[in-house]
C-alpha cells in the first residue's frame, strides 16, 4: 500500500495524528531530503509519543532519482510493503516529486491512499481573502524565461496561484505589471510560522520589497 502523506508546511503542530501514525508504521518512507525529514520526523514522534517500527527505512526520493527508484518501489509495493511518500513540506505531488510513481501505481492496480494535510496552496488562498466564487488556476512554479511567463499568465483570468522564490519575485512582478498593471496581488511567506508575512496590494505597491525564502503568490488578474 502506498500512503501519500501530507506534512506540516511550517508549524509542526499542524501535523495530524493520522500522518504521524502512518509514518511511524510504514516499512519504507520516501523523502525529498533525508536530513531535514529526519529532524522533523524525530520531533513528531516525540510530539505524538509514537515509536517507528523496527528496521524502518528512509529512502531519498526526489526529482533527480524518481524514474530510477520507481521500479524498486513498485516491487516493494507488490510484496505488500507499507510505503509512505512525503515531500519537503505540505501535500506530496503538488509541485513536488511523486507523479510518475503514482501513475505507475495506478497502472499496476496497486492500492494507494492520501493522508491529507496542510497545503501552501489552500493556506495562501485563505489568507488572501479569496471569495470562493472565482475560478482558481494553480501554476506551481513559473517558467524561468520571461516570454514563457508572459504567455502562461496571459492565458488565464480570475485567481492565479503560483510558487516563486525571493530572488525571482521582483522580476516576476515586473512582468505582471506589464501585462496586467491593475491586478491585485497577495504574497505569502513563512505561512503558519512565527514570522508569517502577508503582503497585499497592486503590483506597483509590492515592487522593490525584500523577501526571503519560498513565496506563494495569489494573483487576482481581473
Amino acid at each position: 500500500m502506498l500512503y501519500i502523506v501530507g506534512t506540516a508546511i511550517g508549524n509542526i503542530n499542524d501535523t495530524t495524528y493520522r500522518a504521524a501514525k502512518t509514518l511511524s508504521e510504514a516499512n519504507v518512507i520516501l523523502v525529498e531530503d533525508t536530513r531535514s525529514f529526519s529532524s522533523y520526523y524525530k520531533r513528531i514522534l516525540e510530539l505524538f509519543k509514537f515509536s517507528a517500527i523496527p528496521e524502518q527505512k528512509i529512502i531519498p526520493f526526489h526529482d533527480q532519482n524518481e524514474f530510477e527508484q520507481t521500479p524498486y518501489i513498485l516491487k516493494l509495493l507488490e510484496n505488500n510493503t507499507q510505503v509512505a511518500l512525503v515531500s519537503e513540506a505540505g501535500v506530496p505531488l503538488i509541485s513536488d516529486p511523486g507523479s510518475f510513481l503514482l501513475q505507475q501505481v495506478i497502472k499496476n492496480n496497486i492500492p494507494y491512499t492520501v493522508v491529507p494535510g496542510p497545503s501552501a496552496l489552500t493556506t495562501a488562498l485563505a489568507l488572501s481573502g479569496y471569495s470562493g466564487k472565482e475560478p482558481v488556476i494553480f501554476l506551481g512554479f513559473l517558467p524561468k524565461k520571461e516570454q514563457a511567463v508572459k504567455k502562461i499568465l496571459g492565458q488565464y483570468e480570475g485567481v492565479i496561484v503560483f510558487y516563486e522564490s525571493a530572488e525571482r519575485i521582483d522580476k516576476t512582478l515586473q512582468i505582471i505589471n506589464e501585462i496586467m498593471p491593475t491586478a491585485q496581488v497577495c504574497i505569502c511567506r513563512e505561512m503558519t510560522k512565527k514570522f508569517e508575512e502577508i503582503a497585499r496590494g497592486t503590483v506597483k505597491d509590492l515592487l522593490g520589497r525584500k523577501y526571503k525564502g519560498e513565496l506563494t503568490v495569489v494573483l487576482f488578474s481581473k
